[in-house]
C-alpha cells in the first residue's frame, strides 16, 4: 500500500486496524478530493481484490498504473489482480515492470516465485526465491518456499540446509519443521525425521500432514502399533479422511484383521464411492472369503 495524504493515510490505517469499510470510504474520498491520486487508486484496488471484487479492483489498478506508470506498487499490484482474474500472462507482464521499476520489490519477486511453481518452472522459482530471501532474510515462510522449489529440483542437501535456515529464523515455525521431517523422511533418515515431526506437532498438534508423515516414518522404522496410532488421531480431527481410512485398513490387513480392514474401506467408500484402492482392496477380501 502506497501512503501519500492525510485521508489516504486514515484509509491506510483503517485497513491496517481491521475496518475495511470505513477505509474504502477514505480511499474514495481522497480519489473525489484528487481524480489525479495514484496511491488512493492502488489502495482501493489493493482492498477490493481483498474483498473478491476484481472487476473494480482491476479497473482502480489500472487508472492507479495510468497516473503514475513509474509505480512499482502499482505495476505490480496490477499483475497479481490480473494472474487471480485468470490473465495470468498480462499479469506477469506486468510484475516484471514492478520488478524492472524496483529491482528491491521483494513482493513482485515473491509474486512471480509463486506463478513459476505454479506453473511447475522450478528453475525460475528458484531464483526468484533466491532474490526473495537475499532481501528479506528474517523471513521463514520464504526460507521454507526456497527449500520447497529445491527439494522439486531433487537438490535434497539445499532444500534441507533452507528448511534448517527456516527453523534458525523462527524456531516456532511448524511448517519449517513439518517439511524438513519429510526431506529427512525421503533422505531415509528416519530418527531425524521423527524428531522434526514431533517438534512440529508440539507446535501445531493438530497438523493432520504432520501426523500423516509421522505415521509414515514409524512404518518405515516397521513401528506398526505407532503408524497405527498417528492414523486414528487424524481421524479424530478429520474422521472423513478417505486416504487414511483405506491407510488404516491396510495395515489391519497386514496383521490378518479382515474384518477390521473392512469396516475402514467401508467407511472409506461410503464418503467417496470412486476411491479404487480402497475398492481393490475390498474387493480382495470379498474374494479371498469366496
Amino acid at each position: 500500500m502506497q501512503v501519500k495524504n492525510t485521508i489516504n493515510n486514515a484509509g491506510v490505517d483503517n485497513f491496517f486496524s481491521g475496518d475495511i469499510n470505513s477505509a474504502e470510504s477514505k480511499f474514495r474520498e481522497a480519489i473525489k478530493i484528487n481524480p489525479k491520486d495514484s496511491s488512493a487508486y492502488n489502495n482501493l484496488a489493493f482492498l477490493l481484490q481483498q474483498k473478491g471484487n476484481l472487476a473494480e479492483a482491476e479497473s482502480a489498478a489500472r487508472k492507479s498504473v495510468k497516473i503514475n506508470t513509474g509505480s512499482s506498487s502499482a505495476l505490480l499490484n496490477l499483475g497479481n489482480i490480473l494472474v487471480q482474474k485468470g490473465n495470468g500472462e498480462e499479469g506477469v507482464q506486468y510484475i516484471t515492470k514492478a520488478i524492472e521499476k524496483d529491482r528491491n520489490n521483494a513482493f513482485a519477486w515473491e509474486s512471480l516465485a509463486t506463478i513459476s511453481m505454479m506453473q511447475h518452472d522450478y528453475f525460475s522459482a528458484e531464483q526468484c526465491w533466491q532474490t526473495v530471501v537475499s532481501l528479506k532474510p528474517g523471513d521463514a515462510k520464504n526460507w521454507i518456499q526456497l527449500g520447497l522449489v529445491k527439494a522439486g529440483l531433487k537438490k535434497q542437501d539445499d532444500a534441507v540446509a533452507c528448511l534448517q535456515k527456516a527453523i534458525e529464523t523462527d524456531t516456532s515455525n511448524s511448517q519449517a519443521w513439518s517439511q524438513l521431517g519429510i526431506m529427512e523422511l525421503m533422505r531415509n533418515n528416519f530418527g531425524i525425521a521423527e524428531k522434526a515431526l514431533m517438534n512440529a506437532l508440539a507446535i501445531a498438534p493438530d497438523d493432520e500432514n504432520s501426523h500423516y508423515h509421522l505415521a509414515l516414518v514409524f512404518l518405515s522404522q516397521n513401528n506398526i502399533d505407532k503408524a497405527k496410532k498417528e492414523f486414528d488421531r487424524i481421524l479424530q480431527l478429520n474422521p472423513n479422511h478417505v486416504k487414511v481410512l483405506t491407510e488404516r485398513g491396510v495395515l489391519e490387513l497386514g496383521t490378518a484383521n479382515r474384518d477390521a480392514a473392512k469396516t475402514y474401506f467401508n467407511k472409506a467408500l461410503c464418503i467417496d464411492p470412486d476411491y479404487k484402492k480402497a475398492a481393490d482392496y475390498l474387493h480382495q477380501i470379498i474374494t479371498e472369503k469366496q
